[in-house]
């Protein structure tokens, strides 16, 4: 897959929130031994497409940032996404393979308020562009949850 012209034509169509759900021509599709179901490659996506295009691209951080926090405004399916995107974020870091880092102190205040606003949803399922649904997605947000709490004293619920 060519990530570097996939967010080319992301950016140049004005849809890199697309390209963060995975809709239509933008799905990654994951590993069929992934034991979880997911939108499209989230990890894949955020480090070709965004991490390893910092120097090729202008602005990268910003479009990425924005593309973020639109997803994070959209409905569940869009907030458990933007969760996804969240923790690929601190584990890239974590890493040492990030070439940008989130502001995980903002980024969680917003998650928080759209999760719990959401919550209804998030416990049952979602549904995302590729049909594919996530059943109590609400159990991941729990488990992340308590990562983010015990390492970097944040909450994202």
């Amino acid at each position: 897959m060519d990530y570097k012209e996939l967010i080319n034509k992301a950016i140049e169509k004005d849809e890199v929130v697309k390209l963060l759900r995975g809709e239509g021509e933008y799905e990654v599709v994951i590993p069929e031994f992934t034991l979880d179901v997911f939108p499209t490659d989230v990890n894949a996506l955020l480090v070709n497409c965004f991490y390893k295009q910092s120097n090729n691209i202008r602005d990268i951080e910003k479009i990425f940032n924005n593309a973020f926090n639109d997803l994070i405004k959209g409905n569940a399916s869009d907030v458990y996404i933007a969760v996804l995107y969240f923790d690929a974020c601190i584990f890239q870091e974590e890493k040492g393979k990030a070439s940008f880092l989130v502001d995980k102190d903002g980024v969680s205040k917003k998650l928080r308020e759209k999760i719990c606003k959401e919550e209804d949803k998030l416990r049952d399922s979602v549904e995302f562009a590729n049909g594919m649904k996530k059943s109590n997605p609400w159990n991941n947000i729990m488990n992340f949850n308590k990562y983010y709490e015990k390492r970097y004293g944040i909450s994202i619920i």
